[in-house]
C-alpha cells in the first residue's frame, strides 16, 4: 500500500469510528493487531535446563530436577537370581540430569537438547486477566513449532486477551504416534498420554516446558515468551561390572512390568514445579534391547547400549518399582538367565545405571564409557563422540560423590584382550582426550582417522593406459590372446592394454578351443519352439564356424568395417582397409586401440559386405582379472562360477576405503584411583566402517540377441549410436544386420519361424524347457559372453534370498542398508551358507522395451540363459529392499548379463 493509499484508507477508519460506536469483535481487533502490531507474532524463546545448568560447571543437588533428595540418588545392591547359579546381583547408580555431559561437547545417545531439539507442539491459553485465563477452548491445541520457537502457522497476540500461558511437548505429535496431547484441564494445565516403544531403539525422549503468565502489556511490542524444556522421563542404562569371574555374552536385556502408557500432567509454572505422572490408569508391558553381544569378561565396564555403532538409552516413565513386581531380565548366548526384582523409584530426570557385580566394598567406584554414537564412515576423518564417566560414592552417604581421574591405558588393535600402548595402529592418528578429571557427567572425546580413500577409478584407467601394448609386432589375435592358446571364439572380447588387434571373423564360439564347434549352432533336440540350426545375417542356416566359407562360400568378400557406437572417444580406430586374410584364406578383422584413448568403456564394431552387416562384436575394456571368477552357491546347492564384474561394466565414479573389512581398535581406559589394590577398567571401542561411493553403467541385451547396447543415455555415447525401431521387426537376419538397433515388443507376438523371440533354446542349445532349473547350459552363437564364459541357468540367483524365493530375506552383506546400498550403487551378495565371501552386483537399470530409453536405475536386472515361456524370459530383479531370484519379464527389454564359466 502506498502513502497516499494508506493515509485515504486511515482516514476512512476514523470517519467510520466516528459514525458508528459499537464494540469491536475479537478478530477485528487481531486484525489491526496485525496491520500495526510490526512483530506482535506469538513467538518463544527455547532453552534446554539440564544443558543450561551444565555448562555454569558448578552444579547443586536439585539444579536440573527439583526436588531431589539424597533417597533419591542414593544407590543400592540388588539381589539377583540365575538359572545358572552364579554368583551375581545389581550395582545401582543414579545420577542428577538425562545422561548429563559436560558442556562444550553435542550430546549424543538420542538425548534432547536445545542443540538437537527438532520440531515441538505448543498450545496456548489465554484471557483479559491473569485470574480468567480460559482454559476452555484453548487459544490453539498442539501445534507445530520448530527448534527456534517460531510455530508454522503465524498465530498472533490480541490486546483484548493480553494474559496466556503457553505449554510445549517434545517430540512433536506427527512425530511420534504414540502420544496424545490433551486438552487444557480445568486445574490450568494439560496432560499427555504418553506410550514408551517396547524396542528401545524406537524410544524417544520426553520434554515438557510452560511458560507461566505472560502479559502482552504494550501493544506493538512482543512481549518475552520463554520455554525452560525438561526431561520427563527416566533414562535407564546397563552395564557390565569389573573383574567378573565368569565369561557370558549378553544378547538381551529387558525391563519386565514395568508402565508403558501413563498420564503426564504439565506444570504450569515457568519454573516447572507441579508437573507430575498420574498413574490412575497406568498399562504395563517389557521394554527390551536384543540383538547385542556383550561380553562380561572382554568388554569391563562397557554399557549395554546395543551393537557396535548403536548407542541406546532406555527411555521410561517414572514410577515406583517397590511391590510392583518389576524386575531386569538378562539373557546370555549359552541359555544363562538372570533376573533382578527392583525396588525403589525412578525419579524424572535422573539416569539410573545397572550394573552386573560381584564386588562389595565401602565406595563404590564407577567407570562407563559410552562408544560414539555411530561407526565412522570410510571418508570421515573423526568419529563422533565418546564419553568416559568416571566418580565414586559412598553407600552410606550418597549425595558424597567424589570424581575419580582417569586415563587411556593401552590398545588393542588384533582383538587379544592385551593392551598396550605400542599397539595404538598408525590409522588411528589422535585421541582428543587421553585422560580426565571424571565426574558424574562424562567426559566427551573424539578420535582422528588417517584419510585411506582410494580412487578406484584413476587407478583402472590408469592401470589400461600404462599396460604393455600389445601386437607390436604382429597384431594381437584376441580368440588366441596373441598366439598363446589354442583359438575360442565369442562375441565379446575383453581388451586390458593398448595395442593392435585383430578377430578372426568367426560366428560366436563356433571354434572352441581350436576345434570347429557345431554344437554351439546345431541341435538334435525337436519342438515349436526349438532352432534346430542357427541362422546368418542373410536368414541362411549357419554350416560353417568361419563367416566367409558358410552355405559354401555365400557371404566371401567381406569387404568393410564401422564402429557402430562406443561410449568412449576413439577407443577403436579402423584402418580404410581393415579385413585382412591369412594365408590360407580366413579372415580378420584388424584395429588399433591408441595409449592416449584407451580407458574402461565398450565399443561395438562390425563387418560388413558392401553395405550389409555381416556379424558384430562387443569390445570391452577394463583390466584382465574383470574375468576372474568368484564361485557362488545358489540355494539348491549348485555352484557357479561367476565373472567378478557385470559383462561391460564401465564405472564412473569408483572411490573407497584402502581396506575392505572395517578397522578398529579398542581403548583401553582405567582409573588412576586403586579400590582395594584394583583399579577399574573400561574399553572404547572404535570402528572406521570399509566402505566405498560409486556410479556405473553396463551394456545391455534383449533376450536371445548376442548385441550388446550402452548402459549410458544416448547423448552419452560418443560415438556411432543407436536407435529403436518403431516396428515389431525383430528377427534373426534383422538382429544380425542392426547391431545398433533396439527391437520393441509387440502387444501381438508372431510365432513365424523369422520371430527369433518364440525359441526356447536361443542361448541355451539343447533347451527344451522353460522355467527355473539348473539343467546344463549349451553356449550357442548367440551367446554374449566373452570365450570360456555362457549365460547362467536360470537357477543361479536363488542363493542370494535366505529361502531362495522372490522376497525373501536379502542374502546381503550390510547393503540392506538403504544408505550404504546408494553409496555402493548396489548389493554385496553372501556367496554361501558361511558368509565368507560376497560377490558385487551394481544396479544398471534397464533399457525400456518400446523406447530403448534407460529408466529405473535404483534397480538391477540380470538375465538367465532360459525363457519362461513364448513371449517372456527369466531373469533377477534387485532393489535396495527387495530381491527376485525367480523373475520373468517380456524378452525385449534391454537388461545386464553376469556370465558363468564353461
Amino acid at each position: 500500500m502506498n502513502k497516499l493509499s494508506y493515509y485515504a484508507f486511515t482516514a476512512f477508519l476514523a470517519v467510520g469510528s466516528a459514525m458508528t460506536v459499537v464494540s469491536c469483535a475479537d478478530g477485528d481487533l487481531e486484525n489491526n493487531d496485525r496491520v500495526y502490531g510490526n512483530g506482535e507474532l506469538v513467538r518463544f524463546r527455547v532453552n534446554d535446563v539440564q544443558e543450561e545448568t551444565l555448562s555454569r560447571g558448578v552444579m547443586t543437588r536439585g539444579a536440573i530436577t527439583p526436588g531431589l533428595c539424597d533417597s533419591d540418588l542414593a544407590g543400592q545392591k540388588l539381589e539377583a537370581y540365575s538359572n545358572a547359579n552364579i554368583d551375581v546381583c545389581l550395582i545401582e547408580t543414579t545420577v542428577e540430569g538425562v545422561n548429563p555431559v559436560k558442556s562444550g561437547v553435542s550430546t549424543r545417545a538420542r538425548i534432547v537438547t536445545t542443540s538437537t531439539l527438532g520440531d515441538f507442539s505448543s498450545s496456548g491459553i489465554r484471557g483479559t486477566v491473569a485470574s480468567g485465563i480460559i482454559t476452555s477452548p484453548e487459544w490453539f491445541h498442539a501445534k507445530r513449532t520448530k527448534s527456534n520457537g517460531e510455530l508454522y502457522t503465524p498465530i498472533y497476540w490480541s490486546f483484548s486477551q493480553p494474559k496466556a500461558r503457553f505449554f510445549a511437548v517434545h517430540p512433536n505429535i506427527e512425530s511420534y504416534s504414540k502420544m496424545v496431547i490433551n486438552e487444557t484441564d480445568a486445574s490450568g494445565s494439560p496432560s499427555v498420554d504418553f506410550t514408551v516403544e517396547g524396542d528401545v531403539t524406537k524410544q524417544v525422549d520426553l520434554m515438557t516446558a510452560c511458560s507461566g503468565d505472560i502479559e502482552y502489556a504494550e501493544q506493538g511490542v512482543q512481549p518475552t515468551t520463554s520455554l525452560d524444556f525438561r526431561h520427563a522421563l527416566t533414562a535407564i542404562r546397563f552395564a557390565v561390572g569389573q573383574n567378573l569371574s565368569w565369561n557370558k555374552t549378553i544378547d538381551r536385556v529387558e525391563l519386565r512390568n514395568v508402565v508403558m502408557k501413563s498420564r503426564y500432567v504439565l506444570s504450569k509454572q515457568f519454573d516447572g514445579t507441579g508437573a507430575d505422572w498420574d498413574h490412575s490408569k497406568d498399562s504395563r508391558g517389557t521394554a527390551f534391547l536384543s540383538g547385542v553381544r556383550v561380553s562380561t569378561s572382554h568388554n569391563p565396564n562397557v554399557t549395554i547400549m546395543g551393537d557396535a555403532g548403536d548407542n541406546y538409552t532406555f527411555y521410561m516413565i517414572p514410577q515406583k518399582l517397590t511391590g510392583s513386581n518389576v524386575e531386569v531380565y538378562v539373557h546370555c548366548t549359552d541359555g544363562t538367565t538372570i533376573n533382578v526384582p527392583l525396588k525403589g523409584e525412578w525419579k524424572a530426570g535422573t539416569t539410573r545405571t545397572y550394573k552386573l557385580s560381584q564386588i562389595n566394598s565401602t565406595w563404590t567406584y564407577v567407570l562407563t564409557p559410552t562408544d560414539p554414537e555411530r561407526a565412522a564412515n570410510y571418508d570421515e576423518n573423526e568419529s563422533q563422540a565418546f564419553g568416559i564417566t568416571s566418580y565414586r560414592y559412598s553407600p552410606g552417604s550418597p549425595s558424597q560423590r567424589q570424581a575419580v581421574p582417569w586415563k587411556v591405558v593401552g590398545y588393542d588393535a588384533n582383538d587379544d584382550g592385551n593392551f598396550s600402548m605400542d599397539e595404538k595402529p598408525d590409522w588411528l592418528t589422535t585421541l582428543s582426550l587421553t585422560e580426565g578429571e571424571g565426574g558424574t557427567a562424562a567426559d566427551l572425546g573424539t578420535a582422528s582417522f588417517e584419510p585411506a580413500v582410494t580412487d578406484f577409478l584413476d587407478n583402472r584407467n590408469k592401470e589400461l593406459k600404462e599396460a604393455q601394448a600389445l601386437g607390436t609386432v604382429t597384431p594381437y589375435d584376441l580368440s588366441t590372446k596373441g598366439g598363446s592358446v589354442a583359438r575360442s571364439t565369442a562375441n565379446a572380447y575383453l581388451i586390458s592394454a593398448p595395442g593392435h588387434y585383430r578377430i578372426p571373423l568367426v560366428y560366436g564360439n563356433a571354434i572352441k578351443n581350436g576345434e570347429n564347434n557345431p554344437s554351439s549352432y546345431k541341435t538334435n533336440k525337436r519342438g515349436a519352439n526349438v532352432l534346430r540350426n542357427f541362422q546368418d545375417h542373410a536368414g541362411q542356416d549357419i554350416t560353417d564356424p568361419w563367416i566367409e566359407k558358410t552355405n559354401g562360400g555365400s557371404n566371401s568378400g567381406v569387404d568393410g568395417a564401422e564402429v557402430v557406437w562406443a561410449d568412449a572417444a576413439g577407443l577403436v580406430q579402423l584402418s580404410s582397409t581393415p579385413i585382412v586374410r591369412d594365408a590360407v584364406g580366413n579372415a580378420y578383422l584388424d584395429f588399433t586401440v591408441p595409449a592416449d584413448n584407451i580407458q574402461g568403456g565398450n565399443a561395438v564394431v562390425a563387418v560388413k559386405k558392401g553395405n550389409t552387416v555381416i556379424w558384430s562384436w562387443h569390445l570391452w575394456f577394463a583390466p584382465e582379472d574383470v574375468l576372474s571368477t568368484i564361485p557362488v552357491t545358489n540355494k539348491q546347492g549348485k555352484v557357479y562360477n561367476f565373472t567378478k564384474e557385470t559383462l561391460g561394466w564401465k564405472p564412473t565414479v569408483w572411490e573407497g576405503s584402502s581396506y575392505d573389512k572395517d578397522r578398529m581398535v579398542k581403548v583401553g581406559i582405567e582409573q588412576t584411583v586403586a579400590n582395594s589394590g584394583i583399579k577399574q577398567f573400561a574399553v572404547i571401542n572404535l570402528t572406521q566402517k570399509a566402505g566405498c561411493a560409486r556410479l556405473g553403467s553396463a551394456t545391455f541385451y534383449q533376450f536371445g540377441r548376442k548385441d550388446a547396447f550402452p548402459g549410458v543415455p544416448n547423448d552419452g555415447i560418443k560415438e556411432g549410436g543407436i536407435t529403436a525401431s518403431q516396428n515389431d521387426e525383430m528377427s534373426i537376419k534383422n538382429g544380425i544386420q542392426n547391431p545398433g538397433v533396439f527391437y520393441p515388443g509387440s502387444h501381438k507376438l508372431s510365432t513365424g519361424p523369422t520371430n527369433s523371440y518364440s525359441y526356447y533354446n536361443l542361448w541355451s542349445m539343447d533347451n527344451t524347457a522353460t522355467g527355473f532349473n539348473d539343467n546344463v547350459v549349451v553356449k550357442t552363437v548367440y551367446d554374449p559372453c566373452p570365450a570360456g564364459f555362457k549365460m547362467p541357468a536360470s537357477n543361479a540367483f536363488t542363493g542370494f534370498t535366505e529361502n531362495g524365493k522372490n522376497g525373501g530375506n536379502m542374502n546381503v552383506d550390510g547393503t540392506d542398508d538403504g544408505e550404504t546400498f546408494q553409496n555402493n550403487y548396489g548389493h554385496n551378495f553372501w556367496t554361501n551358507n558361511q558368509k565368507n565371501a560376497t560377490i558385487y552386483f551394481p544396479v544398471t537399470g534397464l533399457r525400456e522395451k518400446y523406447s530403448a530409453f534407460l529408466t529405473i536405475m535404483d534397480i538391477g536386472c540380470y538375465w538367465l540363459a532360459i525363457p519362461s515361456d513364448a513371449e517372456n524370459a527369466c531373469f533377477m530383479e534387485f532393489s535396495g529392499s527387495e530381491i527376485k531370484p525367480l523373475h520373468k519379464l517380456d524378452r525385449h527389454y534391454g537388461h545386464s548379463v553376469r556370465p558363468v564359466a564353461e
